[in-house]
């Protein structure tokens, strides 16, 4: 994680910027003594001493801390934005960055692993709870170049909560629409005999996939810009649910 409490005076400071000789530290989560962690060629983080207590305290990539980050100073530089926080603890959830962007309040959520669906919901319903507009993000990856593509479960649920289209984080607030269409395999033709000794032609078609999709990249988007407030509600079908939900997503223009 990239924030801490400060002991010796209650603030809360940021691993970039902070000394080791101004601790000790505590999570701002649990209150658990955490190291601050430091290096020539990662980004600087704070560690919990016991891992097991928090569920802060798992594991996060350098990736990870790199997004949040340049999200975080892209935020504090615009002046349409307030309040900009990494890792703001709101009770039952603690999102990236969070900032209430042209008056609205924002939980910014950068997925690096594949988080659980169970987690995923979760998470959701607390935003709709507590009145935060959350906005699912994850690290654009040149495999969306492909015509073939094996989006996650947690994609997959990304796509059916914002109305088909998922949102990838390029750099600063620079993110990136796609929509996942169907990717169409084809079946060659072949000659077969029957049992009979007839020969026979099969093949010759095509068929829908059912791991791949084909990625469009529907818009090039500015974070505070072009996303806008929107309620949600429940939805479930092709094995996906998805809860009432407030969430945070661009409107498409119309051609």
């Amino acid at each position: 994680m990239l924030s801490a409490i400060r002991r010796s005076d209650g603030a809360t400071v940021l691993a970039y910027d902070e000394s080791k000789r101004n601790g000790p530290f505590a999570c701002s989560q649990c209150g658990d003594p955490v190291i601050l962690k430091t290096g020539t060629s990662r980004i600087n983080y704070f560690a919990h001493q016991n891992t097991l207590r928090c569920l802060s305290a798992a594991n996060e990539s350098d990736l990870h801390r790199r997004c949040k980050m340049e999200i975080y100073e892209a935020l504090i530089k615009d002046p349409n934005v307030q309040k900009v926080r990494l890792e703001r603890p709101l009770g039952t959830v603690r999102p990236d960055v969070s900032a209430v962007i042209n008056g609205v309040p924002v939980a910014i959520e950068v997925q690096i692993s594949n988080l659980s669906i169970e987690n995923i919901l979760y998470r959701t319903i607390e935003y709709h709870r507590k009145g935060v507009y959350v906005l699912w993000l994850l690290p654009w990856t040149m495999k969306l170049n492909e015509q073939r593509y094996s989006p996650t479960l947690w994609e997959k649920w990304v796509h059916a909560a914002y109305f088909g289209r998922v949102y990838y984080w390029t750099q600063n607030l620079d993110i990136v629409s796609y929509r996942f269409e169907p990717h169409l395999k084809s079946v060659p033709k072949a000659k077969l005999h029957s049992p009979a000794g007839k020969e026979i032609t099969v093949g010759g078609y095509t068929i829908r996939s059912k791991r791949f999709r084909t990625p469009v990249l529907e818009a090039r988007l500015n974070l505070v810009n072009d996303f806008h407030p929107c309620e949600r509600y429940w939805w479930e079908g092709n094995g996906v649910k998805v809860p009432d939900a407030k969430i945070c997503m661009h409107h498409p223009r119309k051609s």
